[in-house]
């Protein structure tokens, strides 16, 4: 039972993601990134939740990782191509796939690692999703383009990123 809620939190996260792209479709932009944020928001959640309730399991790992490349690889994408890429026709198409396949790519690692780390390899695909929203949002698009190449290559980069899992906010204890 106590590892429901996080697997709940989770699934917030997937559908986040999933309404994310439905109203990417519908150019209701604002909403979209909205739901990105509550995705963002889910997904530190279910974590957390994990850790302090010894709920952690293989399952919700591979279910965390299902819902993250949807909502931090995939609607960033569709974004970034609906909002500026699409200017650029197949070349911005195949940059967004390049960082749908890096989300994944990453995903896939951190699975096969240790997840208790206390730093990332790879940037995280949160952080990246934020990133490639601003640039598509507050760049030109072969600016934004050249951006989101190097936020995918940054996922699958040897470089290390801060994890927050240490984190332990005192208002999140009773999750």
């Amino acid at each position: 039972m106590k590892k429901m809620l996080p697997n709940l939190f989770t699934l917030g996260n997937l559908l986040s993601g999933f309404a994310a792209i439905l109203l990417i479709s519908q150019e209701q932009f604002e909403i979209s990134v909205l739901l990105i944020v509550v995705g963002l928001v889910c997904d530190f959640l279910d974590g957390y939740c994990a850790r302090i309730l010894h709920a952690t399991s293989e399952f919700g790992k591979e279910l965390d990782s299902l819902a993250d490349l949807i909502t931090f690889g995939v609607a960033p994408a569709i974004f970034a191509y609906v909002v500026s890429l699409h200017e650029i026709h197949v070349v911005g198409a195949v940059c967004c796939l390049f960082y749908v396949c890096c989300s994944a790519l990453r995903l896939a690692r951190f699975n096969v690692r240790q997840s208790h780390m206390t730093v990332f390899v790879g940037m995280p695909t949160p952080v990246a999703a934020v990133l490639s929203i601003l640039l598509t949002i507050y760049v030109y698009p072969l600016v934004a383009m050249v951006g989101i190449v190097l936020i995918g290559i940054l996922m699958v980069s040897p470089f290390y990123f801060p994890s927050l899992k240490k984190v332990k906010p005192e208002a999140m204890e009773d999750c």
